[in-house]
């Protein structure tokens, strides 16, 4: 799906969302859920390209295939975080929202910590310590 079909489906599933949330607000809801999983999927689909891309230019730079998992772990978090957030926010719940922000930096930080590791080393090294 392009970027055009993509804001198409976006735009009538909040079109229908806000016409249907003075009669029926849990259908609302669960009519925005089905839309951004709809928009998910969507670009899921382009995930192989991307991934196939950057693994390519990870390559031919020589940097490390753990440094990569590590990229595409956080990017994936961060989507994953942004997503239930949003979701969480249009649900009224926006506390939960910043729950599910603050989980995902800390795990992001968390799953980094072999990089970071990896950089302190080589600046330690780089010092002569």
């Amino acid at each position: 799906m392009s970027i055009l079909g993509i804001c198409i489906v976006a735009i009538i599933g909040a079109i229908l969302a806000i016409t249907l949330k003075h009669t029926t607000p849990q259908l609302s809801i669960t009519l925005t859920l089905i839309t951004g999983v709809i928009i998910l999927i969507a670009v899921c689909s382009m995930l192989p390209q991307i991934t196939e891309k950057i693994n390519s230019l990870i390559n031919a730079a020589g940097v490390k295939t753990e440094f990569a998992a590590i990229l595409f772990k956080a990017v994936g978090i961060c989507f994953l975080c942004q997503f239930s957030s949003d979701i969480c926010k249009d649900a009224g719940q926006s506390a939960l929202a910043g729950r599910v922000e603050l989980a995902g930096k800390i795990i992001i930080l968390i799953s980094s910590l072999p990089l970071m590791e990896e950089v302190l080393n080589t600046a330690s090294s780089l010092l002569g310590g």
